[in-house]
């Protein structure tokens, strides 16, 4: 049976933003359901806890009953009585607390005055033409392909190196590599067991006939004959084949709209705190930053850095 405990409930008003806590303001079309102390509960506090089900029907479906729907109220009644007696106990001055409350207040603050402030019609029509134009290898690309290979200079040893390779199977990377190791003359790619790297077919860096045999090969792992050059003989591995690739201009502008969009709000953000410590005392104790220990932290607790927010977007 799909029940959603009363605890849930609770959980999810202690979510809302502050909506269900003693806070909690009303609007001129609100309905009063309930009060606690100087805390209201309104007919506005109880549908934007049910939409946060909107796509799981039976949850909506069990509170539609009156007496479900006082069960409902009832739990947001005891989510502000608890509210309420932990800020008369003084939690609200606590640490965590007030860790928690600064994050959502920085996460609010670059919602509405970066996010919201910069839309994506804020981005110039000829920045997105110029980064396409610059960028142009990202959405118009030939067919490319990636091998590995073994260069001998001698025919009978290079044969004999392909007829190890062939006993091999097609997913041995590094039984491949090895045979670079122990045969391959090519001071160039043995370093890199072999790889060619990515190449197209109109690539010089490679010699045609490496490049010819390498397009005819299908899969990854597929061996060529022995291929002659004018180095020696190649003994051929596919590694990789990647498709052409052609986005114009119009398939690419919201990828590329994105991009720049986010390229903005963060420069936003930037000029924000920039302009913001000029008008206040910042002071960096140098010596006690470079006695830090770091790996001393909980291993439990995650930060995200991105250069301009931590944990809620901390700055």
């Amino acid at each position: 049976m799909h029940r959603l405990p009363a605890v849930a409930l609770i959980l999810v008003a202690c979510s809302c933003g502050g909506k269900a806590a003693p806070d909690r303001k009303t609007s001129a079309s609100s309905v009063v359901l309930a009060q606690v102390d100087d805390t209201v509960i309104t007919d506005a506090d109880i549908k934007e806890l049910l939409a946060r089900y909107a796509n799981q029907p039976f949850v909506l479906a069990r509170y539609s009953t009156p007496e479900k729907k006082k069960e409902l109220l009832d739990n947001l009644i005891r989510y502000d009585v608890l509210a309420i007696e932990a800020r008369k106990r003084g939690y609200e001055h606590d640490p965590e607390v007030q860790r928690v409350a600064k994050e959502k207040m920085v996460r609010l603050f670059t919602q509405h005055e970066i996010l919201d402030a910069i839309k994506p019609t804020d981005v110039p029509e000829a920045d997105i033409a110029k980064y396409y134009q610059d960028h142009a290898a990202e959405y118009v690309r030939p067919e490319t392909v990636r091998a590995s290979q073994i260069l001998v200079k001698d025919r009978g040893k290079a044969s004999k190196a392909l007829a190890e390779a062939r006993s091999l199977q097609k997913t041995d990377t590094k039984g491949f590599r090895d045979l670079v190791a122990k045969y391959s003359e090519d001071s160039d790619s043995k370093p890199r067991g072999g790889d060619l790297t990515q190449f197209d077919r109109s690539t010089t860096e490679v010699p045609k006939p490496v490049v010819s045999a390498a397009f005819a090969l299908k899969e990854a792992g597929d061996l060529t004959d022995l291929v002659s050059t004018d180095k020696g003989f190649v003994v051929l591995r596919l590694t990789d084949r990647r498709p052409a690739l052609s986005r114009s201009l119009e398939e690419a502008r919201p990828e590329i709209q994105r991009r720049l969009l986010e390229d903005l709000r963060t420069r936003k953000k930037k000029d924000y705190v920039d302009e913001a410590r000029k008008t206040m005392r910042i002071e960096i104790n140098e010596e006690a930053l470079a006695k830090l220990e770091l790996a001393s932290a909980s291993a439990g607790q995650s930060h995200d850095i991105d250069g301009g927010a931590m944990v809620g977007n901390r700055p």
